[in-house]
């Protein structure tokens, strides 16, 4: 009985865990440390689970204009709560200038769970 119970304690114990391991970022086109020779147009996020894109922040980080922000927003519903909701999505991107690029984000689970990353890229020519 003992064991039996020890068991189903570590079972349940155990499920977050493993629930947390199925999030997260599974594909982001560019990819991280791309190089490119045109601008992209957006970058496409693709989850291992459903996701809220609820912040993201893009700067040059290279050159004269490092740190400079380059303003983009999410879209947004009724109550003003950022709309990107799924397991993919694209995020439109403005007209970028050759140069290096970081774009920070963070994603919220239906759970509740924050998930903060980043990903960088390079445009070596229009």
């Amino acid at each position: 009985m003992k064991t039996g119970s020890l068991f189903a304690l570590a079972c349940l114990v155990s499920l977050p865990l493993q629930a947390l391991a199925h999030l997260g970022l599974a594909v982001t086109v560019p990819e991280h440390d791309a190089v490119l020779e045109r601008a992209p147009t957006l970058v496409h996020f693709q989850f291992m689970a459903t996701m809220r894109l609820t912040n993201v922040l893009l700067q040059v980080s290279d050159g004269e204009r490092r740190g400079e922000r380059i303003e983009l927003r999410l879209p947004r519903d009724d109550e003003g709560r950022p709309s990107l909701f799924g397991d993919s999505f694209d995020l439109p991107l403005p007209a970028l200038e050759p140069g290096s690029y970081e774009l920070v984000w963070q994603a919220e689970a239906l759970n509740g769970q924050l998930l903060v990353d980043d990903l960088t890229f390079t445009i070596t020519s229009e």
